[in-house]
Formats: C-alpha cells, structure tokens, sequence
C-alpha cells in the first residue's frame, strides 16, 4: 500500500480543522495550509502543473485557495470557460525536490513533476487519487482531493507572505474537499512564511535564481554570466548579477532582461563586477556607494507591471490586488570596461575584498 493511502477520509470524515494548520503571522485571520502542493491537468492536453498555493482553513471542508496569475491560473480559467470545476490535490509533505520544482515555473506544458524526478534521477512514485482523476506522490505525508468552482469565491487574508509583508485582505477562490489520504502517523509541513528570512523566501528564491539565469543566458547571444542571487532578504524584490561585461551598456542589458524574467517577484537589480561576491551584502553595499554615480547608473522604468506582493506599487484601475503597476529600477555597479580605462583605477579596492581580518599581518611590514 502506498504511505500516502494508509488513512483515506470521505465526505463528512473529512475535518481541515484536525489539521494543525499555523497561525503564522499576528494579523492573520486563523490557520493556513501555506505548504500544499496543488497538482491539477490542463483539459484540453492533460498535462499536469503544480505549484504552491496559500490556503485558509474555512471549515471542515472549505479553504481558500489564492492563485496568482501564472499557469495555475491559466488553467484555471480554461475550466471556467468551460463552467466546469477544476480537480485538485494538494499535497502536503514531500521530498526537498518535489517543493523545489513546484516554486518552479517551468516551461508552459511542462510537468513539473518530470523535473523533480529528473532532480532524484529516478520518476516520482505516483498514484492515482481516490475522487478526482489526478495522480500524486506516493510518498507524500497528506493529501486533500476536491475541487475549485467556476464561479465560488470567498472573502480571505490578510496573509503575511513571502514579501514581508501583508498580502492585501480580499477574495479568492473555494476549494472544497471531498477526500483525505494519508499517511497513519503523518508529519505536517507547516512552511513559515512572513518577514525574512523563512522557508518561503529560501525555496522561492532558489527557484527563481535558477529560472533567472536560464533566461539571462540567452540575452545578446549569451552573457558572460558569473553568479546570480535573489535576495530572500529583500523580500525576493532584489536580484544581483554577476557578470563580466564585454562591452560598455551590457551590464544594463542584463539588468533590464531580469527585470522582465520568468518570475515577477524582482523589481530591484543589481549588477556587480567579477571581484565582487554576491552573497555578502557588504561587498554589494561598498560596490553601490564606490562604483556607481547615480545620476549615470542608476535607471528606473516607471509603470510597469509589478509582483503581485509588491504592497508600495498601486492596484491596475479596475484590477483585483493580483495586478500591480510601479517603478522598476537597475543599478550598475560595474566598473569601466576595459583593463586600461583611464578611470578604471578609481574603482579598485585598497585590498582584496574578501581578504579576512586574520589575514591583515600579510599586509604589514
């Protein structure tokens, strides 16, 4: 028998409420299941897509089910102009590779899950759900099957999200639970989510370093591309490039490219020369206040679309809080390029910047 099948709950059986759900954050308005893992298939190709949905409890059988405007959502709305509901499992619980890839937005018509098994470098052991015709990890800890109306929504939030801050309070979709499997002696993922640093900023910033990096890879016939970090402490609104520019304006060509990436989660971008490390904030900081002139280096692209989390940028008129519109802003903190750049001098350190302190007798007489 799979583990994941060892308990099975119908119907009135089913109760959210024995779920310990957390409370995460003071303003919340009850529990959430912030780590579900929602499988769902395209209708016309079958394909299946997951990701990672916020989910508040409502009752026995009822939860909230926020769905950004991504594939999911996509999908979703190909039900609806059908008036059908959407098939839904949520899984709760699984292999590290499993949640890496459904924080992954993998190309459109791509099973996530064939990613996670090319990660383990074996397929993902599935079986097929005991109400919807879906099929999940075999492995998982807990597993709620339902559906998502066409046309139900429901008042939810606020949320503290992976931003930091507070996801605006407003409606979402309904999804309603027919069936529970699990595991006899199941342990519950409760992600944390909220200010930084928490699962929620680790897993979607690893995810969108990956992505960033595919797309940034084919900007002018491929940079010369050295490291690339989303910072999870900036609320997953700042990316740092590293790259090696050939050509004066490259660095801004990269910046912009990933602020247009796969992901809408960066409003923030900032690329730095190869001494520099990108993950130790005080190399960036020196880099931003000794290589950049800020009239010159500094650019920013007001209204544009932003994160959907990004609570400083307005509401699009007439939108829900899903469809944000701000500035957008780069900075380059490379240096001249070009070894003999009359200015380059100006730029270098006094001594290398990841010279630690215990090695500073190297440097005295």
């Amino acid at each position: 028998m799979p583990p994941v099948k060892q308990v099975v709950a119908r119907g009135p059986e089913v109760d959210l409420t024995r779920i310990p759900a957390v409370w995460t954050s003071e303003a919340d308005p009850g529990p959430y299941i912030a780590a579900g893992m929602a499988i769902v298939k395209d209708p016309d190709t079958g394909i299946r897509n997951m990701s990672i949905h916020r989910m508040q409890v409502l009752g026995p059988d009822r939860t909230g089910y926020l769905i950004c405007p991504r594939q999911a959502l996509r999908i979703y709305q190909k039900y609806q102009a059908r008036n059908e509901a959407m098939p839904v499992a949520v899984a709760v619980g699984a292999h590290p590779a499993i949640y890496f890839v459904s924080s992954y937005t993998a190309p459109w018509g791509t099973d996530e899950l064939t990613v996670a098994g090319a990660l383990l470098g074996e397929p993902v052991r599935m079986v097929r759900c005991e109400s919807v015709d879906l099929e999940v990890p075999a492995e998982a800890e807990l597993v709620l099957e339902g559906e998502i109306p066409p046309d139900e929504t429901t008042p939810e939030g606020p949320f503290g999200e992976g931003s930091g801050g507070y996801a605006m309070e407003g409606r979402t979709q309904v999804f309603k639970v027919g069936a529970l499997t699990r595991r006899a002696d199941p342990i519950f993922y409760a992600m944390q989510c909220g200010a930084p640093m928490t699962d929620t900023q680790a897993l979607v910033a690893s995810a969108i370093d990956m992505l960033l990096w595919q797309h940034l890879e084919r900007v002018e016939g491929g940079l010369d591309l050295l490291d690339l970090r989303c910072l999870g402490i900036a609320g997953l609104m700042a990316v740092v490039v590293k790259l090696r520019p050939r050509v004066e304006g490259q660095a801004k060509t990269a910046l912009m490219a990933a602020l247009s990436g796969p992901q809408m989660h960066p409003k923030l971008a900032i690329a730095v020369d190869e001494d520099i490390d990108c993950t130790d904030l005080r190399q960036i900081f020196w880099s931003l206040t000794t290589r950049v002139d800020a009239g010159r280096d500094i650019v920013k692209i007001p209204n544009a679309q932003t994160w959907s989390l990004d609570n400083i940028s307005d509401i699009v008129p007439g939108q829900s809080p899903m469809y944000r519109i701000g500035t957008k802003w780069l900075i380059d903190a490379t240096r001249p390029v070009g070894a003999d750049s009359p200015a380059r001098e100006r730029f270098e350190p006094a001594m290398p910047l990841n010279l630690d302190t215990t090695d500073l007798a190297d440097f005295l007489p």
